[in-house]
């Protein structure tokens, strides 16, 4: 038994087909790592440890395994995963210190990712799958996941878990931890913070890749938090797909609650998108037709004429956009350096001939396309910014400007004269090394920028004059 390719992910609410209980899941997970040959993998993990923590599973093997077991997991993950965890630390050979290896869950079918847009209600609570362009990034910090508090009455330890993003206190002196049963409302508690648990956190926002957006449709955003061993290698503009828990948090202040909820996903494992342009599917037809076109002798005056056929002429100038859209080969030196193949082009002319027009043709054309103008565009939009905004609850951000999003695509920067000469500059090694380096607000990083930038000009007086030399206007 399988899931069907075209069946929609489980709502939340309905019932599943089995209803597994701790124990038997425990021993589900035990049979499967057995069976399925993640055996050897536990062992490795834990000789890493703590280098290593985190083991990954494939949901296609779960799947495989037990079905019923796999749409368990969609419907209820923490209880799943939870239980795989423990599955683990049993296989783990006994040592001198039980490591906490995380059981990471990928490799959900394409049919299971959910568009950020199409995200409800009814996802709440559901291992989901979403895919998107990585668009801020928080610095790494630790969060408590297991705090520490001293009883005043009785100077009792006890401990609280945290596993949501609200700070949780404890409601009474716990007696199973030994303590003196006292409410909260009739002892107070000290937090031991040096004693506490706890976890590197950064949270991110992904927002829609621009490929998979209809025609005037604005890219939704997502925020999401990852943890532990997953921190730090996330950086605006990678491309990624979260799989995790979709959860919700509260709007507004303590007495000034909202009845509205944003939501979040508490990341369980990340994917990096490789494959590049995998969206665009060739079809048979296609190949047939490719190759058709391929073989005819006038094939570059075919090219030539499909870019922004409503515009009348301009043939020299859609001959070079073409050039562009293919570009060159980019080349990696014995050294290490590497040579770019993206072609970069500059069109200038009086104001009416349809710069503009060919500019936002290329766009739509491209697959990652970003477009921007001069007049409103700064370095930091252009490149990158340090940002300290509410995303960052107060911390500085790092924020990817057009060129980095347009990473592997095209960038349009219209009306690029108007810039200021410092911000124009300040695209040079974009341009060159197709690389930006940050170092702003104590944050250092260096984020990719290899796109073909295509940019449109008025001449420097407005207008050509014919009586003057062009490398005077």
């Amino acid at each position: 038994m399988t899931i069907p390719d075209t069946a929609p992910p489980p709502s939340r609410g309905k019932d599943v087909l089995v209803e597994f209980p701790q124990d038997e899941l425990i021993a589900k997970w035990e049979e499967f790592f057995e069976e399925m040959g993640y055996l050897s993998k536990i062992i490795a993990v834990a000789d890493r440890y703590p280098e290593s923590r985190s083991l990954e599973a494939s949901f296609l093997d779960l799947n495989r395994f037990d079905t019923d077991m796999a749409i368990y997991l969609l419907r209820h993950p923490l209880n799943v995963l939870m239980a795989g965890e423990e599955a683990i630390r049993r296989l783990v050979p006994p040592g001198e210190e039980a490591p906490q290896i995380h059981l990471r869950i990928n490799g959900l079918p394409r049919d299971r990712r959910i568009q950020i847009r199409d995200l409800r209600a009814k996802h709440l609570g559901q291992y989901i799958s979403v895919e998107g362009l990585v668009r801020k990034s928080t610095e790494v910090r630790p969060k408590v996941v297991g705090a520490l508090f001293q009883c005043l009455r009785c100077g009792t330890i006890i401990k609280e878990e945290q596993d949501g993003q609200t700070f949780r206190e404890p409601l009474e002196c716990y007696e199973e931890q030994g303590g003196c049963k006292r409410s909260a409302s009739a002892t107070k508690f000290k937090l031991l913070t040096e004693t506490s648990l706890y976890s590197d956190t950064q949270k991110i926002e992904v927002q829609e890749a621009p490929e998979g957006l209809r025609g005037g449709e604005e890219p939704q955003r997502l925020s999401a938090y990852v943890e532990d061993d997953l921190t730090g290698r996330i950086t605006p503009g990678q491309r990624v797909i979260l799989n995790g828990v979709l959860r919700s948090v509260q709007r507004g202040r303590p007495g000034q609650r909202s009845t509205l909820f944003d939501i979040f996903v508490d990341v369980n494992s990340v994917e990096m998108e490789r494959v590049e342009f995998e969206e665009i599917e060739v079809t048979e037809e296609d190949a047939h037709r490719i190759r058709e076109i391929g073989s005819s002798p006038d094939i570059f005056r075919l090219i030539t004429a499909s870019i922004a056929p409503s515009i009348y002429g301009m043939h020299v100038e859609k001959e070079a956009l073409a050039l562009q859209l293919f570009g060159g080969v980019a080349k990696v030196m014995p050294d290490g350096r590497r040579i770019r193949g993206d072609i970069h082009l500059i069109l200038v002319g009086d104001p009416g001939t349809g710069k503009s027009e060919l500019l936002s043709y290329m766009i739509r054309l491209s697959p990652r396309g970003i477009y921007a103008t001069g007049k409103a565009a700064s370095a930091a939009g252009l490149t990158a910014a340090a940002v300290r905004d509410e995303f960052g609850e107060g911390r500085w951000t790092l924020e990817a400007g057009a060129l980095v999003l347009a990473d592997l695509g095209l960038a349009a920067i219209d009306e690029i004269e108007k810039m200021n000469p410092q911000d124009r500059s300040a695209i040079h090694e974009a341009m060159e090394q197709q690389r930006i380096s940050v170092a702003k607000a104590g944050i250092t990083a260096v984020l990719q920028s290899r796109c073909a930038i295509l940019a449109a000009a008025n001449p420097k007086f407005g207008r050509f004059d014919e009586h003057k030399y062009i490398s005077e206007q």
